[in-house]
C-alpha cells in the first residue's frame, strides 16, 4: 500500500469517503511509515468543559489540507509516508486503563522509528504519552504551546491526582523530561501571581516564555531563544489549542484572551524546530461543541500540516528557514 493521501475521484468533493486524517489510509502499521496520525478521545480529566473527545474526529472532517509548502517550496508527501493508526482504545470511565493504553502505544511507536502524531483529547494524555518515550528512548525535551502551564495549580486530591492541568508535574515528578532543554509558550490564563503559576515549572529549569513576552519581543527573538534551550535534545511537542486566541480558536475548554494567531503558530514552529530532533508531537483541547463554525478544528489541522511539513523539510535535508528569504 502507499501510505500516502488517497487520491479523489475527479467528481467527488473532499468531503465524501471514509474520513480519515488528510485522507491518508487507515491501517494499523508501522512498517514502511515515517509518522502515524492517531487519535486519542479522551476527556476525562477536563476541569471545565467536555467535549474534547470528539477532537479527533472534527480534525478528521475539518476543511483543507496543503500536500504543497509554499514557505518551503516540498510537496510533503514527495518525501514522507504515514497512516491514520485509527484511535488508540479509550475508556473514559477508566483513566488508569486508559493513560496505560496511551504508554504502552507510544512506546511502541517510537520503538519502531516512527514519530506518533497523537491528537486528542483534553491535554492529561501527554503525561502518558511522555512514559512512553520515556520506556522507548529515555526522558525527551518538551516544547509546550499552551495558555496554561499544566504543572499544577493547586494541591491535587489523593483520590483525584491529575487533570489536564497536570501533565507536565506528572512527567517531572516521574522524571520523563529533560527540563533544562525544555520551553514553555504563550502562558496567560493565571491563577495566581505569576511568580506562583510558573514556580514549579521555573524551580525544574524549564524555561517559560509567557504571552506578554512573546508578544513584546515577537517570534523571532523568541525562536533564537527556544533553539538555544532545546540545543540537540530529542523534541516532545505539545501544542494546546488555547495557545491561539478564541478569536481564532473558540473551541476549546479554557479559552484565554490575549493569544496568538494560526500564523503565529506556524511560523513559530517553523522558526523553532527546522533542523531540529523532533520525535513526535500532540494537539489537544480541540472541542467541537464550542464551534459550530469549524475555525478550531481547522486551525488544529493546519498546525499538524505544519509538523508535517517539518518532517517533510528533514527528509529532504532543509535545515534552515532564513535561506528561503522569510
Amino acid at each position: 500500500m502507499e501510505h500516502r493521501p488517497l487520491p479523489r475521484t475527479k467528481r467527488a468533493p473532499s468531503c465524501t469517503g471514509f474520513s480519515t486524517f488528510f485522507n491518508l489510509p487507515y491501517e494499523k502499521t508501522l512498517e514502511d511509515v515515517d509518522f502515524v496520525i492517531t487519535g486519542i478521545p479522551f476527556d476525562t480529566h477536563v476541569t471545565f468543559r467536555p467535549g474534547t473527545r470528539l477532537g479527533p474526529d472534527s480534525i478528521r472532517d475539518a476543511y483543507a489540507f496543503q500536500m504543497y509548502s509554499d514557505a518551503f517550496g516540498i510537496t510533503l508527501f514527495d518525501h514522507i509516508k504515514g497512516v491514520d493508526y485509527g484511535d488508540l482504545n479509550v475508556i473514559n470511565v477508566n483513566p488508569n486503563a486508559t493513560h496505560e493504553c496511551i504508554k504502552k502505544e507510544v512506546a511502541k511507536i517510537v520503538s519502531a522509528c516512527v514519530i506518533p502524531i497523537c491528537v486528542g483529547g483534553d491535554h492529561s494524555i501527554a503525561y502518558p504519552e511522555l512514559c512512553g518515550y520515556k520506556e522507548s528512548i529515555g526522558k525527551v525535551a518538551i516544547l509546550h504551546f499552551d495558555s496554561h502551564s499544566d504543572t499544577g495549580y493547586h494541591e491535587m486530591p489523593s483520590d483525584a491526582p491529575h487533570d489536564h492541568g497536570t501533565p507536565f508535574k506528572d512527567a517531572i515528578e516521574d522524571d520523563c523530561i529533560l527540563t533544562e532543554n525544555s520551553v514553555q509558550i504563550g502562558m496567560r490564563g493565571l491563577t495566581g501571581p505569576m511568580s506562583k503559576d510558573y514556580k514549579y515549572a521555573t524551580d525544574h529549569g524549564m524555561t517559560v516564555i509567557p504571552a506578554s513576552e512573546l508578544h513584546e519581543i515577537g517570534i523571532k527573538k523568541a525562536a533564537e531563544r527556544i533553539r538555544k534551550v532545546l540545543g540537540d535534545a530529542p523534541i516532545f511537542v505539545t501544542f494546546d489549542i488555547d495557545f491561539l486566541d478564541p478569536i481564532y480558536a473558540p473551541g476549546t475548554g479554557t479559552p484565554e484572551g490575549g493569544g496568538f494567531s494560526t500564523w503565529d503558530a506556524i511560523e513559530l514552529l517553523r522558526y523553532c524546530l527546522i533542523g531540529k530532533n523532533f520525535i513526535g508531537m500532540d494537539l489537544v483541547e480541540v472541542n467541537p461543541i464550542y464551534d459550530k463554525t469549524e475555525k478550531t478544528a481547522q486551525a488544529g489541522k493546519r498546525i499538524i500540516n505544519e509538523f508535517l511539513t517539518l518532517l517533510a523539510c528533514r527528509k529532504a535535508g532543509i535545515t534552515s528557514y532564513e535561506e528561503f528569504g522569510y
